[in-house]
């Protein structure tokens, strides 16, 4: 009897080890999501595949995020430098993120409507400047009809160092 519920719990802890294992491969965070959209992207430009601007009215593939879902997730990266009553998902703001959220942008002239918004605020951020976070996550917030967590305000030194510790 002993020796069934031993090998019981081994079947047990396999299937439950094998269904997490299952579960992290299909399950992408959104920081693996923008890497591998950033790769996608860098191939892209690497060919010139969009070096003109389409040449008529025709809607344009986009390569590795559609504009909503770069939307959502620039909208994220501000939460590290903003204060708001609520935020929903979070995505670290770092030298290679931007860098990565840029290739996906450069990728994407001509096909994302907003596409000088999202140039401005990232190369703001590319060169160290963070002050127009609050517009930025307000506009994205706005854009997809946000009803609670509007930013208010920015994050002093001390809040975003917490927030990242606590987040990341």
């Amino acid at each position: 009897m002993l020796r069934i519920i031993i090998i019981l719990l081994v079947v047990l802890g396999v299937l439950a080890g094998a269904g997490y294992w299952v579960y992290q491969s299909f399950t992408a965070t959104d920081e693996q999501e923008i890497s591998k959209a950033a790769e996608e992207a860098a191939e892209v430009l690497d060919e010139d595949a969009v070096a003109q601007s389409p040449q008529s009215d025709l809607p344009v593939d986009t390569v590795g995020l559609t504009e909503g879902q770069f939307q959502v997730k620039l909208h994220q990266m501000t939460h590290q430098k903003i204060v708001a009553t609520e935020k929903r998902g979070k995505i670290q703001m770092t030298p290679a993120r931007i860098e990565e959220m840029l290739k996906i942008l450069r990728a994407n002239e001509g096909a994302y409507d907003e596409y000088s918004f999202y140039e401005d605020a990232l190369t703001e951020w590319e060169q160290g400047k963070f002050s127009n976070a609050v517009d930025v996550h307000n506009t994205i917030w706005e854009w997809h009809n946000g009803t609670v967590g509007r930013a208010t305000g920015f994050m002093t030194k001390e809040q975003e160092a917490e927030y990242v510790e606590d987040n990341f």
